[in-house]
């Protein structure tokens, strides 16, 4: 169909329709025609029509238009979900992973500081390491996110003061899911190093 018969044939319905509005013997004849044309509804909108007068069977349905292709708005969402889709999953794996991270270096953390409270009850240096050792012993497993075998204790007298008991904890951490991401963000390191330190006597 070309444009010219398309806009004819709508301004040929637009007639017969407001026509049809009206209770006269024209309106009936309008009716009539507009079920002949199928543009009731009584035909599929695909079929060939006749225009009548203008004698020309034409689809019913509009041409392409290419002078608005550019001017187009569909699609646009798609192609912004696709540009933004990538850093949004990006940035919300790694908050998880560094979150992880985050959280197993806090239990090591919190672990060293229970070991050094609970050495306190040792009279010498031999005591305090072996109250420190069994406690990460019986207890490293049950901090979030922290592997028993991959955690390494060193439990000794501070060297420049004897009036001070410290617990050194390093954990290998390359199992967490953070190094899975893209290498050329920047890192923490693998291995966690934390310690705590306490006053041997009590506080």
């Amino acid at each position: 169909m070309t444009e010219h018969n398309y806009f004819a044939y709508k301004q040929y319905f637009r007639g017969i329709s407001a026509l049809a509005a009206h209770k006269t013997s024209g309106a009936r004849r309008a009716r009539r025609q507009r079920h002949k044309l199928g543009a009731d509804g009584s035909r599929p909108f695909t079929e060939r029509i006749g225009l009548g007068r203008w004698q020309r069977n034409l689809l019913r349905r509009r041409p392409p238009d290419t002078s608005r292709f550019l001017h187009s708005n569909s699609g646009t969402s798609a192609i912004e979900f696709a540009i933004v889709a990538p850093v949004f999953i990006l940035l919300v794996f790694g908050m998880i992973a560094y979150g992880i991270y985050f959280g197993a270096l806090h239990s090591v953390q919190q672990m060293a500081a229970d070991a050094a409270r609970t050495a306190i009850g040792g009279l010498n240096e031999t005591e305090r390491k072996t109250l420190a050792q069994r406690y990460i012993d019986l207890n490293a497993d049950g901090y979030v996110l922290i592997d028993k075998a991959k955690l390494t204790v060193d439990v000794k007298d501070n060297v420049n003061d004897s009036e001070q008991f410290v617990v050194s904890l390093s954990y290998d951490a390359r199992q967490l899911p953070i190094w899975n991401l893209l290498p050329m963000l920047p890192m923490p390191e693998q291995t966690i190093k934390r310690s705590s330190t306490i006053r041997v006597g009590g506080i």
